[in-house]
């Protein structure tokens, strides 16, 4: 009897640390197919995959290297007459606690991110949120694209948050004091567009020849930017 109960425990521990080998492998190939990758590192990751997925360790990697794509806000802007456009954006630096400030960035970050049936409810219901927090009847949407500074244009004097980075992309207008929420349903941003990464701005000056910064057009001319 306690050789069989000897040969468990020797099996039990054996079994334990085979998977917590396993587990290590699984966490650290998570984030190995996330381009640029070679194909070997892609083949491996497939082993972990299933794992991963039942676990959920296969986070969003992508967000912060090796080469993050552009960052997705949402802004809106509600007309008062007689008074100044109030405007918003959300993920925005005030928003507090963290825990809200993120949950606002998810919620941006996957705006396109609900079944084609029903995106434009999704939609809807962003404005309606935002529309009945300021009292307002009637509420324009816009998708941001905020692009990443290479480490070339920071050099030459550029900043994370420079205008040129940005670039906007109207939702709609939404007006809930009829029941026609939708002003201008027939449009719907291209998915794909909303996606691409913006052209690299120009570097803002020629460090050899001290030269001046560069004259862009900008599509963003709103609140200063905050993510």
């Amino acid at each position: 009897m306690d050789h069989a109960s000897s040969k468990l425990k020797q099996a039990g521990f054996v079994l334990l640390n085979v998977w917590l080998a396993y587990h290590v492998f699984a966490i650290a190939i998570s984030p190995a197919p996330m381009p640029p990758a070679s194909p070997l590192l892609v083949d491996a990751s497939r082993i972990a995959l299933p794992y991963n997925q039942l676990f959920f360790l296969n986070h969003g990697y992508h967000f912060f290297a090796p080469d993050p794509g552009p960052s997705t806000l949402i802004s809106w802007e509600i007309e008062r007459p007689g008074n100044t456009p109030l405007k918003g954006r959300i993920p925005d630096v005030s928003i507090f606690p963290r825990l809200r400030y993120h949950r606002f960035f998810m919620l941006a970050e996957n705006v396109w991110g609900f079944p084609e049936d029903t995106q434009q409810e999704a939609l809807e219901a962003y404005a309606r949120y935002f529309a009945g927090k300021h009292d307002a009847d009637e509420i324009r949407l816009q998708v941001v694209s905020h692009s990443p500074s290479s480490i070339s244009r920071v050099l030459a004097g550029g900043q994370l948050n420079d205008p040129e980075t940005y670039s906007e992309e109207p939702l709609g207008d939404y007006d809930f004091s009829t029941g026609n929420h939708r002003l201008d349903a027939d449009f719907l941003p291209d998915r794909e567009l909303q996606l691409q990464p913006q052209t690299e701005p120009m570097p803002l000056k020629d460090a050899a020849a001290g030269g001046h910064r560069s004259e862009r057009s900008t599509t963003l001319a709103t609140t200063e930017p905050q993510n």
